[in-house]
């Protein structure tokens, strides 16, 4: 519940224009603060009469849910120079009440500076700096249930020679919800609309996405995260979880005869079926399609031992990128 925003969100410069620019929302379900009263009836027939009585009525307030969803607008590998570089992402409240979230950005390198983090105040994807604009003490405005609104990070090389002397970084931005965080079911007594409790949904109530970046023609670039889900919705890396594995490959130039492969870490086992290629399942055997879970660990490049996944990407266009995914479970 965020009391203390409604009115900065009226205000915002950027928000009434960036509040209408995605109109599909997701289903958020009942609204938090919502009271769920419900009371029953009993009919019954005495000394030839029919009588009736009621119970007595039982309420339950609806507690808010802390979800958020934070995505990158586009999937083109990302060059940075001198002059500023534009990357558009969308976060969307998953949440069933209002919430306002709280944004971080971070470079993994001084060669390139993120210049600012503003909310899009069109939608376009195009920054203006009169109106867009950096959200007040790092907060979104408001957002209603399954609102989505438009952010653009800014970026600019360093030095003053970018493609002479290439550099490769990490753009990380984070959006969480202002009223708590943490493991799924964590309970913050009353902090959510109409005085409900507000419980941490499956998301943590926290987003990131990685962006890698380079300021050259460095030639081609993997890039490489994870996600654990455990079997109680939760984040935590225990027995049985299981860890989803994204490899980003990422061509500047054209090549010929591409090949990802990933050995399985200690600790932990190959989930069958789970291999795929830019979103299309590939089997596990090695057959006519591009990938394979090798149980050998011939697949692997290197001189890496034990099992892994080769994926053949072969002949790659120029300013293309693959996705590689794959999941492991936690022995």
């Amino acid at each position: 519940m965020r009391t203390g925003l409604v009115a900065a969100t009226l205000a915002h410069p950027a928000f009434a224009q960036t509040a209408t620019a995605v109109p599909d929302r997701p289903a958020v379900g009942t609204v938090a603060g919502t009271s769920i009263v419900n009371t029953a009836g009993l009919r019954y027939d005495l000394d030839g009469t029919s009588r009736s009585t009621v119970s007595n009525t039982v309420t339950i307030v609806v507690a808010e849910r802390l979800d958020v969803a934070l995505v990158r607008d586009d999937h083109d590998a990302v060059v940075v120079g001198a002059e500023p570089t534009v990357i558009p992402l969308t976060l969307t409240n998953l949440d069933n009440g209002n919430e306002s979230f709280t944004l971080a950005a971070t470079v993994s390198s001084a060669g390139i500076t993120l210049r600012t983090l503003v909310i899009d105040g069109d939608g376009d994807g195009l920054y203006d700096p009169v109106r867009d604009v950096a959200p007040v003490d790092g907060r979104t405005p408001v957002l209603a249930p399954g609102q989505s609104i438009k952010l653009l990070a800014i970026l600019a090389a360093t030095s003053a020679n970018p493609v002479t002397t290439p550099v490769t970084a990490t753009l990380t931005v984070t959006a969480q919800s202002t009223t708590g965080s943490g493991t799924a079911g964590a309970t913050y007594a009353q902090a959510g609309d109409g005085g409900s409790d507000a419980v941490v949904g499956l998301t943590g109530a926290s987003a990131s996405v990685a962006i890698p970046l380079s300021t050259g023609p460095v030639g081609p670039s993997l890039f490489k995260s994870q996600s654990v889900r455990a079997a109680d919705g939760s984040q935590n890396a225990v027995r049985d979880s299981v860890i989803t594995y994204t490899l980003e490959a990422r061509f500047t130039a054209a090549v010929t005869g591409a090949r990802i492969a990933d050995p399985i870490p200690a600790g932990t086992v190959f989930v069958p079926g789970s291999l795929t290629l830019d979103g299309a399942p590939l089997s596990d055997a090695a057959d006519a399609d591009a990938g394979r879970f090798d149980a050998t660990g011939g697949a692997q490049t290197g001189g890496a031992q034990g099992p892994g996944i080769a994926v053949a990407l072969g002949q790659v266009a120029a300013a293309s990128v693959h996705t590689v995914q794959f999941k492991a479970k936690i022995q």
